[in-house]
């Protein structure tokens, strides 16, 4: 019999180049004593628990609506703000879709397993588009 076809279609119109914002919760910083600095922890990079997809923010499309970095965080008191491209996710076998919310409309989501290697990589190669209130 047939497997059902996925929902999530990785979409060809998000380039590899582009910025994929994370919010980070501050329950989800560490300090990293090889980097000697704090960076978020492989679980700020998990799917949520109702089983849906990890959310990003399109960065690029934050910025071509003449926002900034730290309107993603409009009430997210004491969250950073983490970006990774997305060539790095397709490379974890992750794909990237647009998902806008009405309250964020460059709101997408990257799918795929993630395992604890998966979420290592994004921990230890993001940079800090807002850094954590320390």
């Amino acid at each position: 019999m047939p497997q059902p076809q996925s929902p999530y279609i990785d979409d060809p119109t998000i380039g590899n180049d582009a910025p994929l914002w994370r919010r980070v919760p501050p329950r989800h910083f560490v300090f990293d004593d090889n980097l000697a600095t704090w960076r978020p922890s492989t679980a700020a990079f998990e799917d949520h628990p109702d089983g849906s997809p990890m959310s990003v923010v399109l960065g690029r499309q934050v910025l071509d609506e003449g926002r900034t970095a730290d309107s993603v965080l409009e009430g997210h008191d004491g969250f950073g703000l983490v970006s990774f491209l997305a060539e790095l996710a397709r490379a974890e076998g992750q794909g990237i879709m647009r998902k806008p919310l009405t309250q964020e409309p460059a709101h997408a989501e990257v799918f795929g397993k993630k395992t604890r290697r998966v979420k290592k990589v994004f921990a230890k190669n993001c940079q800090w588009v807002v850094s954590p209130s320390r």
